[in-house]
């Protein structure tokens, strides 16, 4: 029972967050971004209409350790993470790569939200820019990242952190990214 509930919980969580992302800089291509200026110039290598029939780009395996791997009807190329910036996967999210890591870009008005992209697990991350260093999402690393902005961090200590990830239909962000807007 327990594990049900927990799987429950978990479903309900990606749910939430598979909802239309919101991005400043759209591309309607799927495919692998050697830098980020190449993400900024909506310039990816290999790419590909999202939701193409027999295309699919994502981790080999899809575990959040493994490369990406673009497979088309007529071949299969896997890209190493420390070779790319990142990618738009085969159904149109935007993936960054860092570290080991695959992070799903959530949201970038103010900072940028992402979650570990990942079916074994949720956790939930930030950076200042698309292309900063990841950080994980708490109070303390917002507050070494944003040091330098005493109003932000008042509005951040006196929120709740349970309230970061509640998202607003109306400004199409989530309260942490509002009050970077604010």
């Amino acid at each position: 029972m327990k594990k049900l509930l927990l799987f429950i919980f978990i479903l309900g969580i990606i749910c939430n967050l598979s909802a239309q992302p919101n991005y400043s800089i759209p591309n309607d291509s799927a495919g692998i971004y050697l830098t980020y200026n190449d993400f900024v110039n909506g310039k990816p290598i290999n790419s590909f209409k999202p939701y193409q029939k027999n295309y699919s780009l994502w981790p080999k395996g899809f575990f959040k350790y493994k490369d990406p791997e673009l497979k088309t009807p007529d071949t299969t190329i896997i890209y190493k993470r420390s070779d790319i910036w990142g990618y738009t996967d085969h159904k149109g999210r935007l993936i960054r790569t860092f570290g080991n890591n695959h992070y799903k870009v959530l949201c970038d008005k103010g900072l940028i939200i992402y979650i570990i992209y990942s079916p074994t697990s949720v956790s939930y991350h930030f950076s200042k820019t698309l292309n900063d260093t990841v950080h994980r999402l708490s109070r303390k690393n917002l507050t070494i990242a944003y040091a330098d902005n005493t109003d932000l961090l008042q509005k951040i200590k006196s929120s709740k952190k349970k309230d970061w990830l509640i998202w607003d239909e109306k400004k199409e962000c989530y309260l942490l990214n509002r009050l970077f807007e604010e």
